[in-house]
């Protein structure tokens, strides 16, 4: 698995455009995924072009939640695909589920599920408090040393997501949006750590975990084998 950081406040290379939101493109398995789509489509898909990344290859998209930063590239890749299928959750709005359906296939997740080889969702997590109906899925990619959990701005709360991830198999790393999550202790069996995007705590995460800690930002990337 070989996962890329396209979209994210930060850039980690230069030459590359930050923007509020978040979205990674991965490749598994001969499949090419693209989870979730920032805001700016035209950044979006200038990032990926100076990250030698073909739009035209990808063909999933995944929505982890119907937040305007994560789907507002959504149309500008759409626009780029020759075919693609697109996950969201079963909470998005008829509306915009309806606009998707007109540009690609729409897959609708409510419980986790494997929706290709090797790639998990962990279904729709409720969102409670201030985002509450919101709700929010996450991925969980296989490696040969475990799961990479991939979340868009962990809503439901991180701890509730890896727990879910968990359920698949053994954790091995995180990458994302952790928004306001404190809970540090469930990270210290885990590998490797990215906090992104919307992460409040990134300097109380770094000094817990120090070198398991990766620094993110468009244009970061890792390959697990």
């Amino acid at each position: 698995m070989k996962l890329t950081i396209v979209y994210d406040n930060e850039v980690f290379k230069g030459g590359l455009k930050e923007g509020w939101g978040f979205s990674a493109y991965i490749e598994v398995g001969g499949r090419n995924i693209l989870f979730d789509t920032g805001w700016d489509g035209n950044d979006l898909l200038y990032n990926m072009r100076a990250l030698k990344i073909n739009p035209k290859k990808i063909d999933t998209i995944v929505l982890s939640h119907q937040h305007w930063d994560h789907v507002g590239g959504l149309n500008h890749v759409l626009n780029e695909c020759e075919e693609t299928t697109v996950v969201v959750p079963t909470s998005f709005s008829e509306k915009l589920k309806k606009q998707i359906k007109n540009k690609s296939e729409l897959v609708e997740i409510k419980d986790p599920k494997e929706i290709i080889a090797g790639v998990h969702t962990t279904g729709e997590l409720e969102v409670m408090g201030e985002y509450k109906g919101v709700n929010e899925q996450s991925l969980a990619v296989e490696t040969k040393k475990g799961l990479v959990v991939v979340v868009g701005c962990s809503h439901p709360g991180l701890e509730k997501i890896l727990v879910k991830a968990s359920e698949f198999g053994r954790l091995y790393g995180v990458v994302g949006g952790f928004h306001g999550f404190d809970k540090y202790d469930v990270l210290e069996d885990l590998e490797f750590i990215v906090p992104t995007h919307c992460t409040q705590h990134k300097k109380e995460i770094r000094d817990l975990y120090g070198d398991k800690v990766g620094d993110g930002g468009v244009g970061w990337g890792k390959t697990v084998e």
